[in-house]
């Protein structure tokens, strides 16, 4: 079994050589009390096949996870069966989907064909995730009354970063896939939140207050900070004042580690509207921080405040918001 690497949040799918019936349940996930970054982990997932039909098939299992953690090198899956008229399995190992293996029904890749079906999608994720897939080796020839029950097992290492978000299962047939006649909603989540690192918690739970545009920057480029008043049902207290005015801390490395702040209510730091909810600001860090030519930025925080100070908004955490550059 092998751990795949850590850069990307993904969801990963399993499939599994069982028939899919009318009735297709996740009974439990069991998450790690205490997950720390950087660190292997084990998730296990019960779930239960109660058939009304015959097949002849693999199961596929979905997991949703970030992409950073790059589940589709770093990650192991297993599975036992109990009650398999055929004779059960004990730790089989799963096979990693390829694009090229495609759902039937949509003649997507599986991990497309989960992200964009309305019952599965994101799972109220906010960040980047993806739908990572994986199959049995083994075919099940389910039999009508069957009763099979299974516990998946998932091994893989997090990431380097405080993050919060919901982990996703979902699992169907490979031969039948997503159709309504073999396939029974069975998506669900589970919170998990791992610490241990060193920057602000990223929460994929809650909605996106703030982004960059592009979306994948240095702190070389010159870059927009972008942020909205009001996403989905969150208002923030500054939906409906007539100025907003960017905050920016940056912590930077140029022969020692030093920081810089700029917090004044001018010209250099008025936002301009751009949308209903929406104000930016594009800056060069280095020029907009006044940084030495050489400074390396290792961590940059922003917050949004009104002409006078009086309203400012930060992270639900009560920090100011961390951006990360994603490229270099």
């Amino acid at each position: 079994m092998k751990y795949l690497g850590i850069n990307k949040k993904w969801i990963v799918i399993l499939i599994l050589p069982f028939l899919l019936v009318m009735c297709m349940t996740i009974e439990k996930i069991s998450h790690p009390d205490n997950p720390q970054v950087n660190s292997k982990i084990e998730i296990g997932v019960d779930i239960k096949l109660e058939s009304d039909t015959e097949d002849y098939t693999e199961l596929v299992f979905g997991v949703l996870a970030p992409k950073s953690w790059n589940v589709a090198d770093n990650a192991g899956l297993t599975f036992t069966s109990d009650g398999y008229s055929g004779g059960d399995v004990t730790e089989e190992e799963m096979i990693l989907m390829t694009d090229s293996d495609k759902e039937p029904t949509t003649l997507l890749n599986w991990s497309q064909a989960f992200q964009s079906d309305p019952e599965i999608g994101f799972m109220g994720n906010v960040g980047p995730v993806e739908w990572v897939v994986f199959r049995s080796q083994t075919k099940f020839n389910i039999v009508d009354d069957d009763v099979v029950k299974a516990k998946i097992r998932i091994k893989l290492r997090t990431g380097s970063e405080n993050i919060k978000l919901n982990m996703g299962y979902v699992f169907c047939g490979k031969n039948n896939g997503l159709a309504d006649d073999y396939y029974d909603p069975n998506a669900k989540s589970k919170v998990i939140t791992v610490l241990g690192g060193t920057n602000e918690l990223i929460d994929y739970t809650s909605v996106s207050l703030v982004s960059t545009t592009p979306g994948s920057f240095a702190w070389g480029d010159i870059v927009a900070i972008n942020f909205e008043t009001k996403s989905g049902k969150v208002e923030t207290p500054l939906h409906d004042v007539e100025r907003v005015y960017l905050y920016g801390k940056v912590v930077y490395y140029s022969g020692k580690l030093d920081s810089s702040v700029v917090d004044i209510i001018n010209d250099k730091t008025l936002m301009g509207k751009v949308g209903e909810t929406t104000w930016q600001k594009y800056i060069y860090a280095k020029d907009f921080f006044q940084l030495p030519e050489d400074a390396v930025i290792e961590q940059a925080f922003f917050h949004f405040t009104n002409e006078d100070k009086s309203v400012i908004v930060k992270s639900p955490t009560g920090q100011d918001f961390f951006l990360k550059e994603t490229c270099e």
